[in-house]
């Protein structure tokens, strides 16, 4: 594993992170520009990044790849999402916090920072199999994710909040994907340059979320880093534990359980201000996490693997 390779996309997303804080605290970024730029991130970005991922080939020789990747994505998104309501009604927390600390533990930074990260440790072989993890993340994370979120707000849900721009396009994706129907090349361009938007200006949000609070508050509380350590230690574990003895493709099972080992996905904070629940909570688990799993992916990486 190239260490050095990882530490600089690590890196890159506290610069990013930095952009954010500095100008939200020289107030070159206000409350407003905060909420409109998530909203442009859900409703836009995010849908176009969406439907691009998913353009992925299914031929003859990886048909087997596919189903098996698939298969493992969904079961550890049904897994962790059963862990995390069990956990979640004996931490302490409000209705909105809970959703918030249910969605941290479900959803790993698996695309952001999933990419970048695998192709340092385990090579461009690999970006196939992150693509593929990646398939079950944008459609559960437009339906469960936001009913997580959205749950714990006061009164009843809204079933229109699931019908989002994220939905359609997760739904469209997954369509395309299944028909194995590729886009023109234009219009894969033009999403691909669209998406391309949201990794920079999530870390953005992120950081200017931070720069709102006082500076005892930007490391959490305990309830943090127990979501983190799951997240970085105990949820890679067992699934390392538990796929390895089924799984013969090592790069297959090494990809799974690399982007189960990601820190918490930067879309947390993103729909936690667009759909008006603790995006504070959100950012901070965003930082814990990104900034301790420069420790914990090259510890997994040299234990696991």
């Amino acid at each position: 594993m190239d260490f050095l390779t990882v530490v600089i996309a690590i890196a890159t997303l506290f610069v990013l992170i930095a952009v954010g804080f500095g100008t939200r605290k020289y107030s070159l970024i206000k409350d407003n520009h905060i909420h409109l730029i998530s909203h442009i991130l859900v409703n836009i970005s995010l849908p176009a990044l969406t439907i691009a991922s998913m353009q992925v080939p299914e031929t003859a020789k990886t048909m087997g790849i596919v189903d098996q990747m698939l298969i493992v994505a969904v079961a550890y998104y049904l897994a962790a999402f059963a862990f995390g309501l069990i956990l979640c009604r004996f931490l302490p927390a409000t209705p909105e916090e809970k959703g918030v600390f249910q969605f941290m533990l479900v959803f790993p930074n698996s695309m952001f920072m999933g990419i970048p990260v695998a192709l340092a440790v385990l090579g461009q072989s690999s970006l196939f199999y992150v693509i593929l993890f990646n398939v079950p993340f944008y459609f559960l994370v437009f339906t469960l994710g936001v009913w997580l979120l959205a749950r714990g707000r006061p009164g009843k849900i809204d079933l229109k909040v699931l019908l989002s721009p994220g939905l359609v396009a997760a739904v469209l994706g997954l369509v395309l994907f299944l028909c194995q129907y590729t886009l023109p090349s234009p219009v894969q361009s033009g999403l691909e340059l669209i998406g391309s938007a949201t990794t920079p200006l999530a870390m953005i949000v992120v950081g200017a979320m931070l720069a709102t609070l006082p500076l005892h508050r930007l490391a959490g509380d305990w309830r943090i880093y127990l979501t983190t350590a799951l997240r970085l230690v105990i949820f890679p574990v067992a699934a390392f534990l538990i796929l390895s003895p089924f799984v013969s493709d090592h790069l297959l099972l090494g990809v799974a359980v690399l982007m189960i080992a990601m820190p918490v996905a930067a879309n947390s904070v993103l729909l936690s201000e667009e759909y008006k629940v603790d995006a504070t909570l959100a950012s901070q688990g965003v930082f814990i996490s990104t900034l301790l799993c420069l420790a914990t992916i090259p510890l997994l990486e040299f234990l696991l693997f």
